[in-house]
């Protein structure tokens, strides 16, 4: 897109959409207020949830709103409110990713699949990895502070693949582990003893791990009811960390993320070899603006906003033409 300053220049924006981990009570609210098209999308979601998001994403509990089966949609269905929002404001991106659930909101901002397909599509998903989770107990740590090349390295000589493993890459020294608790246990002693910091995630399973192999039935069957179409947007893949416009490979990566490695680094890396210098968070919470700044520590270079109430995305639309990347 082309943006007004002193001197004309292109620029190469990219969305980024969170995954779990981003919820918080409230999330949407003013959305669902002020705009007719957001109230629809929570109508669909709620339909394919089975319960009132609504309720759920504005008043919570935040326990029973972090429930995977619950949370999936709700992350899905404000994260794509958020860019309905942007998009007819006049911010569109040139590229999209998502991080681990969030590949599913990349997936319709590119124009694979509709938002309500999407919607529908994260529902199945969080009810397969919750039944999943509760057949396998499991957890996720953290390990922050070694380089991620020697934390890969060293847990696959520690762990049997059953057991866990890696399931992000999320910086070049954060890298996110993901198994039994027995496991997680094993690996937090095996790395606090070499220095670095591991720190337990607020998750109800070992996301990314073998533990979600009985999640990919039920998310195949759901995906198999559905045309995935050539992205019309640069879509970028978690389990390869690089963008794809076959239809066929997109839906094949999609199940196999389930219970393989967020290459968020690889992503982020390619996006900036592709020429994109402007990042939008779309969606709540501000994790993937810290995954962003490990990877790329040059502030000058890119601009991040985390959006998820009306203020925000309208300071950033009417920024959109006033400032530089």
């Amino acid at each position: 897109m082309t943006m007004s300053t002193d001197v004309t220049v292109q620029v190469r924006t990219a969305f980024l959409f969170p995954g779990q981990g981003s919820q918080s009570v409230g999330m949407g609210a003013d959305l669902f207020r002020d705009e007719p098209a957001a109230r629809a999308l929570f109508q669909a979601a709620s339909e394919s949830a089975g319960c009132d998001l609504a309720a759920m994403c504005f008043k919570g509990p935040f326990e029973a709103l972090s429930r995977t089966r619950v949370l999936q949609p709700a992350i899905t269905v404000v994260n794509l409110a958020c860019r309905a929002w942007l998009e007819s404001h006049g911010v569109i991106p040139d590229a999209t990713a998502g991080h681990s659930l969030g590949e599913l909101s990349a997936l319709a901002c590119a124009g694979c699949v509709s938002d309500a397909e999407a919607i529908g599509l994260a529902a199945v998903r969080g009810q397969a990895m919750d039944d999943a989770a509760l057949a396998t107990p499991g957890t996720m740590i953290a390990v922050v502070g070694l380089a991620a090349a020697d934390v890969i390295a060293q847990t696959r000589e520690l762990l049997a693949v059953q057991d866990g493993g890696v399931a992000n890459l999320n910086g070049p020294d954060q890298v996110v582990l993901s198994g039994t608790i027995a496991a997680m246990d094993m690996a937090v002693a095996h790395f606090e003893a070499q220095g670095a910091r591991c720190v337990p995630l607020a998750v109800s399973g070992a996301w990314h791990s073998e533990a979600m192999a009985p999640a990919e039935a039920p998310f195949t069957a759901a995906l198999d009811l559905l045309r995935i179409s050539t992205p019309a947007k640069r879509l970028y893949l978690n389990v390869t960390g690089t963008p794809s416009d076959d239809p066929a490979a997109i839906r094949q990566a999609l199940v196999s993320q389930l219970r393989n490695p967020v290459r968020w680094v690889d992503i982020i890396e390619g996006l900036k070899a592709d020429g994109v210098t402007r990042f939008v968070e779309v969606g709540p919470g501000k994790v993937l603006r810290g995954t962003l700044r490990r990877i790329w520590p040059d502030a000058d270079a890119y601009q991040v906003h985390s959006v998820c109430d009306v203020a925000s995305m309208r300071r950033l639309a009417d920024s959109w033409t006033t400032s530089t990347p």
